[in-house]
């Protein structure tokens, strides 16, 4: 009966996706279930006719079985394009200056710094300090700050007017809410993009010149 073949047929499509257990040689194609249809046809028992309703059902499961084949292919081909895209698009941010949430940034001697501070509330005595691995450099008195961005910089130059070098700094910043009591205040620093590299599930991850790992998801604005 078609109905047995036809369910040999269906599980052969299964297995042929497992290169182990069948070679591509092996699987039956539309060509050869007709064929083979059209002998079983010429040669069934007069007396016991094929059943119609299971002929068009096996013949409905090998159509979905191939056009799921070919939906596998197009998917398979476009997510090589996808990765392909991604590689390109990693390999133009390396040299880029990035903004990204964080404390660490790339300073440029002879040149200014800027931050973005984002206070939650409003606060009162706001201050900027500004650190490098020998200790505080700089403490700058912003005054009071409101709820929302705040764009604040840094000239480069420590507490007694000396010009910093090149390097890697941190900053912290804080202010008295109306309660009386010390907030941190979040900050958006800017430093440089040195390597990306590409995760299993298809994110980015940038190494910054200071040494730090952030996602692409963090990064507020690129530049030149």
């Amino acid at each position: 009966m078609i109905t047995t073949e036809g369910t040999d047929y269906v599980k052969s499509m299964q297995q042929s996706s497992n290169p182990s257990t069948s070679a591509p040689s092996n699987v039956m194609g539309q060509e050869d279930f007709l064929r083979l249809l059209t002998t079983q046809l010429q040669n069934q028992d007069p007396s016991k006719p094929m059943d119609p309703t299971s002929f068009v059902t096996d013949l409905t499961q090998m159509n979905q079985l191939e056009a799921t084949t070919r939906m596998n292919e197009s998917i398979m081909a476009m997510t090589k394009s996808f990765q392909g895209m991604q590689t390109m698009q990693a390999a133009t941010m390396i040299g880029k200056n990035v903004q990204v949430d964080g404390e660490d940034f790339s300073h440029t001697s002879g040149s200014a710094s800027q931050f973005r501070l984002t206070p939650e509330e409003p606060l009162e005595d706001a201050t900027l300090v500004i650190s490098s691995n020998n200790g505080m450099v700089r403490e700058i008195s912003l005054g009071s700050l409101g709820v929302g961005e705040e764009v604040v910089s840094w000239d480069g130059l420590d507490d007694q007017g000396n010009e910093m070098p090149s390097g890697v700094y941190s900053l912290t910043a804080y202010g008295t809410s109306a309660e009386g009591d010390l907030e941190s205040i979040n900050s958006v620093v800017a430093s440089q993009v040195s390597s990306v590299s590409i995760n299993d599930d298809g994110s980015m991850t940038l190494t910054l010149a200071t040494g730090e790992r952030v996602s692409m998801d963090s990064v507020r604005e690129i530049g030149g």
